[in-house]
């Protein structure tokens, strides 16, 4: 069974002061069978709230247990986190946390107890919401192939020369066709 899990709230500000937070979370549709080999360089995005990932990690990994059973361990980068402690306890377990520096650059890996292995986009958290959600569905997309960088590059804002030089421009001859004042 293929299936797309997302998980995204509608509005940040639905959110009551002690509920927990829900992930911002698209993953590329399960492959169609074990054997199947991934494609392109990450398996979905996420979109966590803040960079403390000791915080952030449990809703996360609430999300993906239902793909990887349980989890043992989250490889991430170093730089790109407030936390750096070593384990977090989540669904009864002691999930192992290695900060890298040679860690892919906005990338998490998360691995299940039988090595089954998720790599996920992380998208800045103070990120533009709609560039966020840009990010998070073309990197969610089945057969996306992009590399991390270019699937970064969704997630900044658009700026007004990059709105221009999408819409399309009326050459000399295509003006002069109009009537005049």
């Amino acid at each position: 069974m293929t299936h797309e899990s997302t998980v995204i709230p509608s509005n940040d500000t639905d959110r009551g002061i002690n509920e927990p937070h829900m992930p911002r979370l698209r993953l590329k549709p399960e492959p169609q069978n074990s054997t199947s080999v991934p494609i392109g360089s990450v398996d979905g995005a996420w979109w966590p709230y803040s960079t403390d990932l000791e915080a952030e990690l449990p809703e996360l990994l609430a999300a993906v247990i239902t793909r990887l059973g349980p989890i043992d361990r989250v490889a991430y980068e170093l730089n790109g986190w407030d936390s750096r402690t070593t384990r977090l306890p989540f669904a009864g377990r002691s999930v192992r946390l290695d900060g890298y520096r040679f860690q892919p650059h906005g990338t998490v890996y998360v691995t299940g107890v039988d090595g089954r292995r998720l790599v996920i986009l992380v998208v800045p958290p103070h990120c533009d919401p709609d560039a966020a959600h840009r990010a998070l569905s073309v990197a969610a997309q089945a057969g996306n192939q992009s590399l991390v960088t270019e699937l970064l590059s969704n997630a900044a804002p658009q700026t007004t020369a990059d709105r221009q030089l999408q819409q399309p421009h009326l050459t000399t001859l295509e003006t002069s066709n109009y009537p005049t004042a």
